[in-house]
């Protein structure tokens, strides 16, 4: 079990139209985990993936990548599947990676030694639904404490009858 120091999260968006949304959910998410964001970096072309990658990877032991949708999987996947040598399938799917399982597309976490890749797609509640998954994963690997806090339950009244509602369904 390695641990992460204070800072040693990045973030990288590849063609990512929801950065803001995105960025906001991460931050918060890692902060359950006493994790903080330290590089932001931006990537619009498939050429500067991977120096962007590498960069960030210099010196963070994990690093977000949040790319938009495209047939269920993120974009950036094949790219870095490629370069960093993980097989994939003749579905396309990756072999030996966990996957994320989102409402409408899936995520993966790549990992080393040392470092792991979280692949996620730019939809906050598809992100939410994977978060999950992808932090039990990371403390094992990375021995963080923390958790995720369950989501409240509301109750309203209503003249008629009683009505309980989920947190995520209500706009706050």
């Amino acid at each position: 079990m390695r641990e992460i120091g204070k800072g040693n999260v990045g973030l990288l968006f590849y063609c990512s139209r929801r950065t803001s949304v995105c960025e906001k959910t991460l931050r918060r998410a890692a902060g359950w985990f006493r994790l903080s964001l330290s590089t932001v970096r931006i990537c619009t072309r498939e050429d500067r993936l991977n120096p962007n990658m590498a960069a960030l990877l210099k010196g963070a032991k994990v690093v977000f990548t949040v790319s938009e949708a495209a047939g269920g999987r993120p974009a950036c996947c094949g790219p870095l599947f490629h370069t960093l040598r993980v097989p994939v399938g003749g579905d396309g799917e990756p072999v030996g990676v966990m996957r994320l399982h989102g409402r409408e597309t899936t995520g993966y976490l790549v990992e080393s030694i040392g470092q792991a890749i979280l692949i996620l797609p730019d939809d906050p509640s598809d992100i939410l639904e994977m978060l999950p998954e992808a932090f039990d994963r990371l403390k094992q690997k990375f021995g963080l404490s923390g958790q995720i806090p369950v989501p409240k339950k509301l109750q309203f009244d209503s003249l008629n009858e009683r009505e309980t509602v989920s947190a995520e369904t209500v706009s706050l």
